[in-house]
């Protein structure tokens, strides 16, 4: 179920290159542990994020000598570092002493009783599964009064623990906040507030007591039926999961209620709160509405699917405005970045660019954080005398032969009946293999276990039964875990590991044997589809969905030279090693906390309104002053029709006597900064000499007294992009009735101002910017800006910044005159947003010498707002003071 909140106040020591968070702040948890007593338990934390501090209810466990460490079990995913504190489920039937209520389980047998060449195929029983679930309240009540202690956990996100403790000395303090993993709707409220006290005191973490039906339906069915298949591209089409949708939606709305319940309650000034994963993605906003200025991050750990599959989700809407309460959206690879702008944009009809979503108010930003693993602690693990036993035993149990070795989820994105046929053609394909090569798959129990498992069965007893003899079988298929020190064994001794994922969010298996492949240098066989793909380009990419590509990788793989071998795995290291699991914490943290500073900086839901008395004293004591004033929707009021002619009518002759008294002052340099074409802009203002001239949004300029324009576009530059944006635009045109398609010299601008129906023009536009960066911003440099009722395309690298830019430079090459040593920059809609940012970067000698306006109450980059055109031109007129 959960994911995690941390809280992180100030250290005095901070690592080079990574800010210190202010004081105090929070990360949101993990899901819960599943009940010890269940042999095969892990329910939750199977395919979850985090669970460092799940809990236990145990009678005497300090006492029991007979049940194994928890370090002889295996550990999640092979992450290394013992776990974080836990409070376990029921005691087991040997703490009760009661067969009666506990049967005796005989255990399953395992990598510790290494006998036979192969282990036997999975027993009918096992491939149905066990359930996996937190105690049934009838069970619980046996243990509501029980005696209780904190464990370490054995399971769960060990990998974000790890992470999150490794950067202690950048954070004072780090607070866990999650559920108990056990059911707690018959436990005491004495015995809650009594958890919650030793948890607090001694263990930093915050539980989340929730109704045990809500822990059911949020968990067991959105999260893992809904939420699960459709970020793995799997549609939930079948009838449990359109049985699920309605119900368990409740669920997943109450859990992550009450995560932000106990986040907001437990919050103070300055906190920093890090939800991670896809269970707690409502927890964003959820927390934004009650916490309006905190530091909020989101991390999803599993794939975000293209935009097309995400629609199909009932919830959409919901999930995504969830997410967007975050300042900070953090995915693994740039695909899933990519996804996930396009959907907010069509679904959201919000302006997405590649750095984040623009809405209303705020902006969020998103980034690429691939998660890594912790090689200084693995490699003090493999470093443990039980693992280099295991290798011996390995090494002499398969000597002769060479190893496979795989470690997946029996889950149907994992590709494991895909990687059982790729190897089944590779014995076809290359029969002089056959009674030499063996493949050890170790496959772990999902929380949903359903009739997948009976297929991949089926097809292991295939391979087995034509390729066996007498003493060899050539597949070793175990479902179930291993100890940790048998994984580092088998990576160890491997002669390939092969991951042939169909959808990963990462996947650090890849990763944990690169590490233990030292001495050998083995290759990796990975599928393009898994997480770390992108990363690891020295490993051997194979589409698991071609059986023959992954046969010939495999022989590859084994027929390499060890020379290739060495420098394959020595690039491969060298990525592992630089992007760690420490570096992943490190990174995100001083990101979130960067970015949450710029947009309490520039998106202030409170901008001034301008202020007079300030800023004239700095204008009538400026020597040189420079003024860009933006024209449609500041100087003049927006009109309706996109004509040259009727747009000239449109100029006050207010305006136009402000505008030349401005420009008739010898210490004001004025530019009109217009989106509009340069015959437009002569037409208006071409009669004024000491007028400069900025046209179709900073492509043109024209320089006072000058009566050239030049182009801010290299000469001699191609733009064949324009054609294909036209054929864009003429697509939605038909499409959008009342539309019209503005070509001006670089730019292209397809207006809906006057569309039938403006919501649908809006809904459009947004479609068609995804398709022309999609189609064509892949290919050439440009960006598609939505504005106000209209949709511009142009070279990415121009804009009014930029043109403010060479401005600026002009004035300040000029010989024999006083610097520039005043800025009004006045603006109102997106395309104004990139000169103010540029013009509030210049440093003149004042923070009240550079004034940047916005027109209107909103969010922008403007340190100041005006209400609208007549109170731009009531301030310029004050300014020049007749």
């Amino acid at each position: 179920m959960s994911d995690q909140i941390q809280r992180a106040f100030p250290a005095k020591k901070v690592t080079p290159g990574v800010m210190a968070l202010p004081p105090a702040s929070i990360l949101a948890p993990p899901p819960p542990t599943s009940p010890r007593f269940y042999r095969a338990s892990s329910s939750s934390v199977e395919a979850v994020t985090a669970v460092p501090k799940p809990i236990s209810n145990k009678a005497d466990r300090a006492k029991d000598q007979e049940r194994p460490s928890l370090l002889q079990r295996s550990s999640y995913h092979g992450h290394i570092s013992t776990p974080p504190p836990s409070i376990l489920a029921p005691p087991t039937e040997r703490k009760l002493k009661n067969p009666n209520v506990f049967p005796e389980v005989e255990p399953r047998p395992t990598l510790n009783q290494p006998r036979s060449r192969a282990s036997d195929l999975p027993s009918v029983s096992t491939q149905k599964g066990h359930s996996h679930r937190r105690p049934s309240i009838d069970s619980a009540k046996v243990f509501a009064d029980a005696a209780w202690t904190v464990e370490k956990a054995s399971s769960g996100n060990i990998g974000l623990y790890n992470a999150v403790n490794s950067i202690q000395d950048q954070l004072a303090k780090t607070i866990w906040v999650g559920t108990l993993g056990m059911a707690t709707d018959t436990l005491p409220d004495r015995t809650r507030g009594d958890i919650k006290a030793e948890l607090a005191l001694n263990h930093s973490s915050i539980p989340v007591f929730v109704n045990d039906m809500d822990f059911e339906g949020h968990y067991h069915q959105f999260c893992k039926q809904i939420l699960w298949p459709v970020f793995h591209y799997v549609l939930p089409d079948n009838l449990r999961n359109k049985s699920y949708e309605d119900g368990s939606w409740k669920h997943y709305v109450a859990v992550n209620r009450a995560f932000a319940d106990a986040i907001v309650e437990n919050y103070r000034q300055n906190d920093t709160i890090w939800v991670n994963d896809y269970h707690l993605m409502l927890v964003p906003n959820m927390v934004r509405e009650r916490l309006p200025d905190a530091s909020i991050g989101f991390f999803l750990h599993i794939p975000f699917p293209s935009s097309e599959i995400f629609k199909c989700l009932h919830v959409r809407k919901e999930v995504l405005q969830g997410l967007l309460g975050a300042d900070l959206i953090g995915f693994q690879t740039y695909s899933f970045v990519r996804h996930f702008l396009q959907t907010c944009s069509r679904i959201l009809s919000v302006e997405s660019s590649p750095k984040g979503i623009q809405l209303e108010n705020t902006a969020v930003s998103v980034g690429i954080f691939p998660i890594g693993i912790d090689t200084k602690g693995l490699n003090v693990r493999r470093q443990d005398p039980e693992v280099a036993q295991w290798v011996n035993v390995l090494k002499e149990k398969y000597s002769g032969m060479k190893l496979i070795v795989a470690r997946d989820k029996l889950d149907y994105v994992k590709g494991v009946r895909q990687k059982m046929l790729a190897f089944e053609r590779f014995l076809d394909l290359y029969p002089e293999w056959q009674g030499k090569i063996v493949l050890i798959q170790v496959a772990l129990s999902t929380t949903e276990q359903n009739e997948f498992q009976g297929q991949v069965s089926d097809v292991v007893t295939r391979i087995n039964s034509r390729f066996s003899s007498l003493s060899y079988q050539p597949i070793v298929f175990l479902h179930q875990d291993i100890t940790f020190s048998q994984y580092l064994g088998l990576l160890t001794v491997a002669d390939l590991c092969l991951i042939t994922s169909l959808r990963d969010g990462m996947n650090l298996t890849s990763h944990e044997y690169i590490v233990c492949q030292e001495q050998q240098k083995n290759p990796l066989v990975l599928s393009e589809f898994a997480g770390t793909y992108g990363s690891l380009g020295a490993c051997l990419r194979v589409n698991p969905w071609n059986y023959a590509e992954v046969a010939e990788a495999i022989h590859e793989g084994l027929t390499m030279k060890n020379d290739e071998k060495a420098i394959r795995w020595n690039e491969l290291r060298k990525h592992v090693c630089t992007n760690s699991a420490q570096f992943w914490a490190s990174d995100f943290v001083s990101e979130l906390v960067k970015v949450h500073g710029d947009l309490q900086r520039r998106y202030s839901i409170h901008i001034p309104l301008f202020n007079m008395g300030v800023v004239l004293p700095e204008f009538q004591a400026a020597k040189r002053r420079l003024l860009l004033l933006d024209y449609d929707g500041t100087l003049v009021p927006f009109e309706r029709t996109t004509s040259v002619r009727s747009r000239s009518q449109a100029s006050s002759e207010d305006m136009m006597r402000i505008v030349k008294q401005l420009a008739d002052d010898p210490r004001n340099v004025v530019y009109i900064m217009g989106g509009r074409t340069r015959e437009c802009l002569d037409k208006t203002f071409g009669h004024l000499e000491n007028i400069g001239l900025c046209a179709e949004g900073g492509c043109f300029l024209k320089f006072p007294g000058k009566s050239n324009w030049e182009s801010q576009l290299q000469e001699g530059t191609d733009m064949p992009w324009r054609k294909k944006v036209m054929e864009m635009f003429e697509y939605y045109k038909e499409r959008t009735p009342g539309s019209e398609i503005e070509v001006k010299t670089i730019p292209i601008v397809w207006h809906y101002r006057q569309a039938d129906n403006p919501s649908y023009g809006l809904w459009q536009a947004r479609e068609c910017q995804n398709h022309i960066e999609e189609a064509i911003g892949s290919i050439y440099p440009i960006h598609a800006v939505v504005g106000r009722k209209f949709l511009e395309v142009m070279p990415r690298d121009i804009n009014k910044a930029s043109a403010c830019k060479t401005i600026v430079e002009s004035l300040q090459q000029q010989p024999g005159v006083e610097p520039i040593d005043f800025i009004l920059s006045i603006g109102d809609d997106r395309s104004d947003e990139d000169m103010f940012v540029y013009c509030n970067g210049l440093d003149i000698g004042g923070e009240n010498r550079v004034v940047t306006c916005t027109v209107g109450s909103k969010s922008s980059q403007a340190r100041w707002f005006v209400p609208g055109v007549s109170s731009v031109l009531q301030g310029l007129q004050k300014m020049i003071g007749k």
